[in-house]
């Protein structure tokens, strides 16, 4: 099988099947490999799967002087570690009521767990703590989607969401000494007596006869930072087939006795396939370094209930703590906010709206509604509102350009209906190149009749340099721009403008430069996107409004220019993931979004745009504190 299928989320069920057949031809001619104790395997070999690391890579190729018989697993850094041999019975008689699907005490019915035995042994080896409703009562319910979909049984004892930041310990784990005692000589075999603390997911794991868990390595950011750990309870290990390689093609038959404590690096190929007629019993314990730090550790309720997702772990105690949206990025249209919102989407904790541009706030706002309440409910169809009440370590947002140019009329609106602390992405490019841009897309012809009659039909017929005219010229009739001196109140004069620098500098920030921008953001239409093709790279005017009526630790501003160079994506992306408050990845698609190819301005209308925007520009280091924004776009005005 390719690696692109064994690498699957859900391995298809023919192959599962096809590579359990395949497994029980090995059972007599694969021989157990001699797995010596390496102490711990270090961290610094789990960084990202084997079977893309150069290391590997190259002593498996021959490469680094690398060559010939020297070319064995041996060579290679060791994917599995014998830790110890401990005595396990006390462990496997405390839990083996149930865990072949039969309980010789009592039945699933909650009426017959007696909880009046006082002794933690007695009580927890009477009960079938394998048995969904029982832990539900009295330990906490947790969902392995695939574990549980091939019929793997469980107890949870200790489990963490995948960025580990929140440590979750069950009743049966911090309630029961017995289950303590049961595992000490694992705990001093690791050296975890003292050091409890540092495991952060620990599951008895029962699996049928019959099954394979197929060839996969395991994902997460969790797996990086963790020891994982084996140990069989129950088994036998002429019939159990546990396999583990740098890759498909050098796995390993592992040694799987009763009490057989090994480490095994799961960033490497593994597989288990168990051909006995009984359920196969193991424990898996992952445990982090001294020097990781876990934000916060709860101790659970019995019959706590937990809300998961692939990737995190929420508290129905917790439902509805985080509002929805909880991040919008505002514009400027034409720059780069489709990327940011599609890179910032494949972070496994942040969930796209129903559409990328809801507009619930602008040309989309519900004027029928007649209450705060109902306008609320209104914008919040726009996104995965009621689903994600369930999930507060999940975020929502939206991409929509437009808000930034018509702050009069969205920031009373977003005020109204998203009263809490919103955060901000503001996408800005030199407004030269994203007015030629603007203009390519709304003249565009491709796309579907929707995305065509949202752009408008009003410039089709017109040069671009008639339409910048036309703005310069609507700016200057308003009163908004007394600095660009024209001979004639007239397209063609607007074009050979000249800018009074006394006059902008008198001018800007005074409260008839805000009202003459009131009056021009008054004129823009809800029904097309061909228009204010010039006034939309007035953003110092634009961020100087929503700076007003906004914590400035609520925005993060992005030049496009930096997030194109090289390394960009990435450096940008960390400091977005860090605005939002959610755990660093890596973005694993950089490529640009929502692209075309045009037809460049001539250099003459490129000159009368960049004298236009040049004092502009320069001001918005006023607004925002990053060096780079002092004059971002530094033109050669003639």
């Amino acid at each position: 099988p390719s690696d692109a299928k064994l690498n699957a989320t859900k391995t298809p069920d023919y192959e599962r099947s096809k590579q359990h057949e395949e497994s029980f031809a090995l059972l007599s001619t694969l021989k157990f490999a001699d797995v010596v104790d390496h102490g711990e395997i270090p961290l610094e070999w789990k960084k990202h799967p084997t079977q893309s690391d150069e290391t590997y890579s190259a002593l498996e190729a021959g490469l680094n002087g690398v060559q010939g018989e020297n070319i064995l697993p041996s060579n290679s850094r060791p994917c599995v570690s014998s830790r110890g041999r401990v005595d396990v019975s006390v462990l496997a008689d405390l839990i083996r009521n149930g865990h072949d699907g039969t309980c010789t005490s009592y039945d699933t019915t909650d009426s017959l767990v007696d909880i009046s035995i006082k002794d933690s042994y007695d009580r927890l080896k009477a009960i079938d703590m394998w048995d969904d409703t029982i832990a539900s009562k009295y330990n906490v319910k947790l969902v392995r989607p695939s574990h549980d979909a091939w019929g793997i049984k469980k107890i949870a004892l200790i489990f963490c969401d995948d960025f580990l930041q929140t440590v979750y310990e069950m009743p049966w784990w911090h309630n029961e000494s017995s289950m303590h005692t049961a595992v000490q000589d694992i705990m001093k075999c690791l050296n975890l007596t003292n050091a409890k603390h540092r495991i952060v997911r620990m599951i008895l794991a029962s699996m049928p006869h019959g099954i394979t868990i197929p060839v996969h390595h395991d994902s997460g950011e969790w797996v990086k930072h963790t020891h994982r750990i084996h140990v069989p309870i129950i088994t036998e290990p002429e019939k159990v087939l546990f396999r583990v390689g740098h890759n498909i093609n050098s796995l390993e038959r592992i040694p799987v006795e009763a009490g057989h404590v090994f480490e095994m690096n799961n960033q490497a190929k593994h597989a288990v396939s168990n051909h006995w007629d009984k359920y196969r019993v193991h424990l898996i314990l992952d445990y982090v370094d001294e020097t990781f730090n876990v934000n916060e550790r709860i101790k659970l309720h019995p019959g706590e209930v937990l809300h998961q997702t692939r990737r995190s772990i929420d508290r129905e105690f917790d439902k509805g703590k985080r509002k929805t949206p909880s991040f919008l990025i505002i514009g400027a249209q034409k720059a780069g906010t489709t990327s940011l919102y599609d890179y910032l989407n494949q972070h496994p904790l942040i969930v796209r709206a129903r559409r990328r541009e809801t507009h619930c706030l602008d040309w989309r706002w519900n004027d029928k509604e007649k209450s705060a309440k109902s306008r609320r409910a209104y914008c919040l169809k726009f996104y995965f509102s009621e689903e994600l009440r369930k999930h507060p370590s999940l975020l929502t947002g939206d991409s929509t350009p437009s808000y930034l140019t018509s702050p009069d009329l969205v920031i009373p609106r977003l005020k109204e209906v998203f009263p809490w602390d919103v955060k901000f992405f503001i996408m800005l490019r030199d407004p030269v190149k994203r007015a030629r841009s603007h203009f390519a897309m709304v003249t565009s012809q491709d796309g579907t009749a929707e995305q065509r009659k949202v752009r408008g039909k009003e410039w089709l017929k017109k040069s671009f340099e008639e339409i910048v005219g036309e703005d310069l010229l609507c700016m200057k009739n308003m009163g908004l721009i007394p600095h660009w001196k024209v001979e004639r109140m007239d397209v063609e004069s607007c074009l050979k403008g000249e800018v009074d620098i006394n006059t902008f500098n008198e001018f800007f920030g005074s409260k008839q430069e805000e009202d003459c921008y009131s009056k021009y953001q008054a004129t823009i239409p809800m029904n097309t996107g061909s228009h204010t093709l010039v006034g939309r790279g007035l953003y110092v005017l634009q961020v100087r409004s929503w700076l007003k009526n906004f914590s400035k630790a609520q925005f993060m501003a992005v030049r496009l220019e930096d997030m194109a160079r090289s390394g960009g994506v990435e450096k940008v992306m960390s400091k977005a993931f860090h605005h939002l408050g959610v755990p660093h990845v890596n973005v694993k698609d950089e490529s640009p979004k929502n692209v075309r190819s045009y037809k460049q301005m001539d250099d003459g209308i490129r000159k009368v745009l960049q004298r236009f925007y040049d004092p502009y520009n320069k001001k918005l280091g006023d607004f925002l504190d990053e060096e780079s924004w002092i004059n971002p776009w530094p033109y050669v005005v003639i």
